[in-house]
């Protein structure tokens, strides 16, 4: 069996991952529970935090995702959704369907940052619980 190897630890380099994020204060429903999660995996860094109503189901999900060492990445599915833009120039793009709504925007650090929501584990649709556009553009503000 033959490989590349090096048996001096000292040319392995550790970097350490910091990524500093702001996370929205104000939500359109009361939140009753929030945890987070993060995923790496090769060439992609996923940082998701849940807001939750346990009662009435409610739940937003903050996604910011970044590829790494692909600068050739470009978000495809904005050319899909019905873009606006915001006071400050940012450019996000809103999707909806029955059971879920979402907002997308490229943020300043090189992550891919959405909020999606939906209810019951995006098992039901939304019908009285459908949020603004509004409400969902008042969340990008408050991370940016």
């Amino acid at each position: 069996m033959s490989g590349c190897t090096s048996n001096n630890q000292s040319e392995i380099i550790k970097q350490p991952i910091q990524y500093d994020f702001s996370e929205p204060l104000q939500f359109p429903f009361e939140v009753n529970e929030a945890h987070s999660e993060i995923g790496i995996e090769d060439g992609l860094h996923q940082f998701i935090y849940h807001y939750l109503n346990k009662e009435t189901t409610q739940e937003i999900k903050y996604i910011l995702s970044k590829v790494i060492d692909d600068d050739s990445y470009v978000f495809s599915e904005k050319e899909k959704m019905q873009p606006i833009n915001l006071e400050n120039g940012t450019h996000v793009y809103y999707e909806e369907d029955e059971y879920s709504q979402s907002i997308w925007w490229e943020s300043q650090n090189g992550f891919l940052a959405r909020f999606v929501y939906y209810i019951n584990g995006n098992q039901n649709p939304l019908g009285e619980y459908k949020l603004t556009r509004s409400e969902l553009i008042d969340l990008v503000k408050q991370v940016q």
